[in-house]
């Protein structure tokens, strides 16, 4: 009798392994592969393209920038066309505020940043200061 309880256990724990190798190799043999490809609404597409303008736009407001020099039109663009000759790493752009057309170089995320890039540009437009945001 005990005997028989034995062989009717090992018996079980035999046919359970079994189950579950089966199960294992099925998953893996059987496993289905799957692509998922998302398409938005263009309308979507483009409110999110603005949003990333809005938010560049933002950040670059919030950074302090170099203006370089101020002055009317023609002076302007041409110390502008000499800067960016002299500095072609640093992003240099015309600004006009009545009256004046301005040049702006940078964008720093610091004030300690702005103020050592500046100590160069000093040597050569001595008018040149940092703008706060």
């Amino acid at each position: 009798m005990y005997f028989c309880a034995i062989m009717e256990c090992r018996k079980r724990n035999f046919n359970y392994l079994i189950v579950c190798t089966l199960c294992v190799l099925n998953s893996a043999v059987f496993a289905q592969e799957g692509k998922t490809q998302l398409s938005a609404p263009e309308k979507l597409t483009e409110l999110l393209a603005k949003k990333i303008e809005l938010d560049r736009e933002a950040s670059e407001k919030k950074q302090f920038t170099i203006q370089v020099h101020y002055g009317n039109y023609e002076s302007t663009t041409a110390i502008l066309e000499a800067f960016e000759m002299d500095y072609p790493e640093l992003p240099a752009r015309l600004v006009f505020e009545t009256p004046n057309y301005k040049i702006r170089a940078g964008y720093f995320a610091t004030e300690r940043e702005a103020l050592a890039v500046l100590a160069t540009i000093k040597r050569r437009y001595k008018a040149a200061f940092v703008l706060k945001p």
